[in-house]
């Protein structure tokens, strides 16, 4: 398991200056360690699910694509203090980081804290802070949009009740991961007909309480899977030399998303769309048991049959099931 540690000890932030001036008294100083833990390392989660020799590309494609997001790294942190007499914002400390430690110097005047932190959020390009005024009511939410596209940072978060004495004091602050990612490893060797494909994660959290660590499904979210570029990959075999421009699939096939947690207690499902040579279409929804949680990465493999069908080549103890539906040309529904 890899680890971060920011360690607030001395950098030349001066009293009560750092965000409110309305602090009249200034407090001792205090140390505050911070840690970022990683339910999962990257690289032995693939090299344990993908561990044969014909995995191997498919292996450090995403490798690479998926480090920016399970990194040992914090770029920025963002850091709240409320005073828990009227739950209000005290102090605020935004700061950018770009390396595994960091240090301050943070006075803090005698009083009972709710301490919330975040790491990774200034670069995040769809999640944003609202509602921060008090600890209660600051939460973690995305976009109010039918479709999402993958999120592009590993986002942090912690909650930790600080009773602020007249003395220095030191206190250890523990962040975990609040999205997750799944990724579909798609073996494509029969079907060279294969002109594209597309395909969702959905009924992923659409928000987070900051100080309860509550997911929020009110409008569950649906995160669009993204071609993850395998080098060295076959092409799919060019059947229809009119159609050479369309047939850019990579053999085998890879898709990924950044997103969020699914529901503990119900089933979540990701769909796919096989676009066919013939201008048939393959809707497969792949319909999931076990909840994808937070902080973690979930690996799927399957095998594409000729006509666009995905079948489960996991061997995995999660229960699957596949639904294909035809588009243009048929007119039966095969479940499997």
């Amino acid at each position: 398991m890899k680890r971060l540690f920011v360690i607030l000890i001395p950098l030349f932030v001066t009293a009560c200056s750092l965000i409110y001036d309305d602090l009249s008294v200034c407090g001792d100083e205090h140390v505050i360690n911070y840690q970022l833990q990683l339910r999962t390392e990257l690289t032995t989660q693939l090299q344990t699910e993908l561990s044969a020799e014909t995995d191997s590309l498919v292996r450090e494609a995403l490798k690479d694509w998926l480090s920016p997001v399970f990194t040992d790294k914090a770029k920025d942190i963002d850091l709240h203090f409320f005073s828990q007499e009227t739950d209000l914002l005290s102090r605020r400390i935004q700061d950018v980081i770009n390396s595994n430690t960091t240090s301050y110097t943070i006075n803090l005047p005698k009083m009972n804290y709710m301490h919330l932190a975040l790491a990774n959020m200034a670069d995040n390009d769809q999640m944003y802070v609202a509602d921060d005024t008090y600890s209660t009511t600051m939460r973690l939410v995305l976009p109010d949009k039918p479709e999402l596209h993958s999120l592009n940072t590993g986002v942090f978060s912690a909650r930790l009740p600080m009773a602020v004495e007249d003395t220095s004091q030191q206190f250890n602050v523990y962040l975990y991961m609040v999205n997750a990612a799944v990724a579909l490893v798609i073996d494509t060797t029969e079907c060279d007909s294969l002109a594209s494909i597309d395909g969702m994660m959905n009924d992923a959290a659409c928000g987070f309480a900051v100080r309860d660590s509550v997911f929020s499904y009110a409008s569950p979210c649906s995160f669009k899977l993204v071609n993850v570029p395998v080098k060295g990959a076959l092409r799919a075999p060019q059947a229809q030399p009119a159609l050479r421009e369309e047939i850019t699939m990579d053999h085998p096939l890879c898709m990924a998303t950044v997103g969020m947690p699914t529901p503990d207690d119900a089933p979540w499902t990701i769909t796919v769309t096989s676009h066919m040579m013939n201008k048939k279409e393959a809707n497969n929804t792949i319909t999931l048991t076990d909840p994808l949680r937070a902080g973690t990465l979930r690996v799927i493999q399957l095998k594409m049959t000729p006509d666009g069908k995905l079948v489960d080549k996991s061997n995995s103890e999660v229960g699957i099931s596949i639904t294909v539906v035809w588009k243009e040309g048929s007119e039966h529904e095969i479940d499997v």
